[in-house]
């Protein structure tokens, strides 16, 4: 076997002794069919190998934080990651690896040359038996695996420094990107990391609460949790907020209640027409009109106790508006604007006039937390309308 740097500058010379003792073994054991401490005698050897390359080249095989102001070690790649002390050192697992495929290969191609030597020696000249068989076969499995085993492990090795590169300067990414990098699913992704923060791969990995992301650093882990409580304590003060505000609605009475649905009704009436009427000066006054009303049952609402007050406005002034809005729209969808048509909507937009003077009257008031009679302003404008000639049925089409 040639003398082979794999890791970075790694001297793998003393390998060469361990693959001639494997060779030798796995020789002796088909020569003698016996098989009985082959797989325990390759075991031993490659924990061996590992334990000695480890012991040898300890700065590469283990995990520990590069020191601060360290050089780079001539010979070795420089580390171009913006945060390297977030990241373990993983020779001693490429090395691992790399014996796995190297020894996997010697034992499944020589176990395999020993089960076809038995097969050959049982059909031509007897010799040889089951047992020599199913260890032989057992032997090739094996060292398949370990190549499987080693294969496997690299091309963690190799995803690692794919999510590295991924990171970059920051020091959180989501699984969704880290997938995108490596062509994998989110969930083969979460394995990885799982089993690399368990490494120590990540020194201070770790993952957030739904595990959507990585978090590589303690200091940015601490910002995503005091984040999530400020977040925890806004959703609990807006739960709070909503409970309140339930139970403010349960505590109205039903009567109350029934005015205040009543006016809501209105309110959007009384928008749908500004929306469907196009004039600007009559919508301006219309929509003058949706905020002197809106204001009342919002205070309506503060103030329980004028809602008698209200409920007179309710069962005259609102009515009264909405059919003469009604009307007006009617009328300004004809195609003909005649004089008579033209004369009914200018005195429609006086009255509103009228309406939205009485409507800031009954503003103030209820302001002033003092009842206000509107029976004689509602007589009153009865009066105007019926010295006009304008009442409901004048607007209503025959």
């Amino acid at each position: 076997m040639d003398k082979k740097s794999y890791d970075n500058g790694s001297d793998f010379s003393f390998v060469e002794q361990k693959v001639r003792e494997v060779q030798t073994t796995i020789e002796n054991a088909v020569k003698t069919s016996n098989y009985q401490e082959l797989n325990q005698s390759i075991t031993r050897m490659v924990n061996s190998t590992l334990k000695q390359y480890q012991k040898e080249h300890p700065e590469k095989a283990g995990y520990r934080k590069p020191e601060a102001g360290a050089q780079k070690v001539r010979g070795t790649v420089e580390n171009t990651e913006t945060h390297p002390e977030l990241y373990g050192n993983t020779g001693g697992e490429k090395v691992k690896d790399i014996l796995l495929i190297v020894f996997g290969g010697i034992i499944s191609g020589s176990m395999a040359i020993g089960l076809l030597t038995v097969q050959i020696l049982q059909a031509v000249m007897g010799h040889g038996g089951i047992g020599s068989t199913v260890v032989t076969l057992i032997g090739t499995l094996a060292g398949v695996g370990m190549i499987g085993s080693g294969c496997t492990g690299l091309g963690r090795l190799k995803r690692f420094q794919k999510y590295k590169k991924t990171l970059g300067h920051k020091t959180y990414c989501s699984f969704e990107d880290l997938a995108k990098t490596v062509g994998r699913s989110i969930k083969s992704v979460k394995k990885d990391i799982h089993y690399m923060i368990a490494k120590s791969w990540f020194l201070e990995g770790r993952t957030d609460t739904k595990e959507t992301c990585l978090i590589t650093s303690n200091e940015t882990y601490r910002q995503y949790e005091e984040t999530q409580k400020a977040l925890e304590q806004r959703s609990a003060e807006e739960a709070q907020k909503r409970m309140q505000e339930s139970e403010k609605q349960s505590r109205i009475n039903p009567q109350v209640q029934e005015v205040l649905d009543k006016g809501e009704a209105y309110i959007k009436k009384i928008h749908a027409s500004n929306d469907a009427i196009p004039g600007e000066e009559i919508s301006a006054k219309i929509a003058k009109m949706e905020q002197i009303v809106e204001q009342i049952f919002q205070r309506a609402e503060e103030h329980p106790e004028i809602i008698p007050d209200l409920k007179k406005m309710m069962d005259y002034y609102l009515p009264m508006t909405v059919k003469l809005l009604d009307a007006y729209e009617d009328m300004d969808r004809q195609p003909i604007q005649g004089e008579t048509i033209r004369a009914s909507k200018k005195e429609i937009e006086d009255t509103l006039d009228t309406l939205n003077e009485a409507f800031a009257k009954l503003l103030d008031s209820v302001f002033q937390d003092t009842a206000w009679d509107v029976s004689s302003d509602i007589s009153v404008l009865h009066t105007m309308l019926a010295q006009e000639g304008l009442t409901v049925n004048d607007f209503v089409k025959k």
